[in-house]
C-alpha cells in the first residue's frame, strides 16, 4: 500500500505568543526564542530526507520553515489555504480582553463546535476543510515513500489533524501544539495514521522546556 510520510510542525515563538494573544492571520515575526528553536529543529532534522516542504504564507511559518530547510537546500513553497485560523477583531489581542470587549462571544465560538465565526474572521470547520483540501493537494503531487514537510500553526494544524484522522470536531482542543514541535503522520490516501504527537525533543535545554518522557520518575512494572 502506498505511503507518504508527512511532517506537520508548528512554527517559532513569536511576542504575540509569549504575550498570548489570538493571532490569527495577523502577520507576526518569530522572536529570538523562535529563531533558536527553529534553528535547533533544523539541526534535530538535518540527516532527514525531505521531498518538499510547504508553509503558510506568515512570515512565522514562512521563517521557521526556511531555517529547516537550510541543510536539504530545498525550496520552500508558500501557501494561504496553510495559514492560522483569521480570528477578525479578536487578533492581538488576549482572551482576558476579548471577554471584557465582546462579552460571551467567544465562549459561544469555543461551544459552538466549530460552527461559529469569529467576529470578522472564519470557523474552525471553515480551517478545517481549507487546510485539508490543500494538504491532500498537496499530497496528490508525491509518490509512495516520500517525505514531506508542512509549517503552519497552532490552531490549523490541530484542524488538519481532525481532518486527515476524521475525528470528531468537538474533541479540537485534546491535542496540544508547542512552538515547533511537530508530529508525524502516515497517509495511505484513504487513512491516515498519526505515529508521533507534538515532539519537542530537540528543544532540550531551553528555557521552558517540558520533558515529555520522564523514564526514572515513571516506573514500568
Amino acid at each position: 500500500m502506498d505511503m507518504i510520510k508527512l511532517y506537520l510542525v508548528r512554527h517559532g515563538e513569536t511576542d504575540g505568543n509569549s504575550q498570548q494573544w489570538f493571532q490569527g492571520a495577523s502577520d507576526v515575526p518569530l522572536n529570538a526564542t523562535g529563531i533558536e528553536q527553529a534553528r535547533r529543529l533544523s539541526r534535530f532534522m538535518k540527516d532527514i530526507h525531505f521531498d518538499a516542504i510547504y508553509t503558510s504564507t506568515l512570515s512565522r511559518a514562512y521563517t521557521t520553515a526556511q531555517i529547516i530547510a537550510e541543510p536539504h537546500q530545498l525550496p520552500v513553497q508558500q501557501y494561504p489555504e496553510l495559514r492560522e485560523i483569521s480570528f477578525g477583531v479578536w487578533e492581538r489581542h488576549t482572551y482576558d480582553e476579548i471577554t471584557k470587549q465582546w462579552p460571551g462571544e467567544i465562549e459561544a465560538f469555543y461551544a459552538s463546535e466549530g460552527k461559529m465565526r469569529a467576529r470578522g474572521g472564519e470557523s474552525f470547520l471553515e480551517v478545517r476543510d481549507r487546510i485539508t483540501a490543500k494538504t491532500k493537494e498537496l499530497l496528490s503531487h508525491h509518490a509512495d515513500g516520500d517525505s514531506i514537510m508542512i509549517v503552519s500553526h497552532g490552531a490549523a494544524i490541530r484542524c488538519l489533524l481532525f481532518g486527515l484522522l476524521e475525528l470528531d470536531f468537538r474533541k479540537l482542543w485534546c491535542f496540544q501544539q508547542y512552538n515547533t514541535a511537530f508530529t508525524i503522520i502516515e497517509y495511505y490516501g484513504s487513512r491516515s495514521v498519526m505515529t508521533l504527537m507534538n515532539c519537542t525533543q530537540h528543544l532540550e535545554g531551553m528555557k521552558g522546556y517540558e520533558p515529555q518522557w520522564y523514564g526514572r520518575q515513571h516506573n514500568v512494572m
